[in-house]
């Protein structure tokens, strides 16, 4: 999650870096959470990837042996 907590703050940051007006700010204010939403969606199918992953590795492993 800290990758998504990072990027999102770097493309707030680019897209707050100018001066805006109050509706144009809450326009951009829900695209930031959105792409926040979207990252940290990546982030968990990740960390499920690699942990389905690992114990499919295990039980490879595990039969190998015997």
């Amino acid at each position: 999650m800290a990758i998504s907590n990072e990027l999102s703050s770097d493309v707030a940051v680019a897209i707050l870096a100018r001066k805006r007006s109050p509706q144009e700010l809450k326009r951009l204010k829900a695209i930031i959470l959105e792409v926040h939403s979207a990252l940290q969606k990546m982030s968990e199918e990740a960390r499920a990837y690699r942990f389905r992953k690992k114990i499919q590795e295990g039980t490879k492993t595990s039969k190998a042996r015997l």
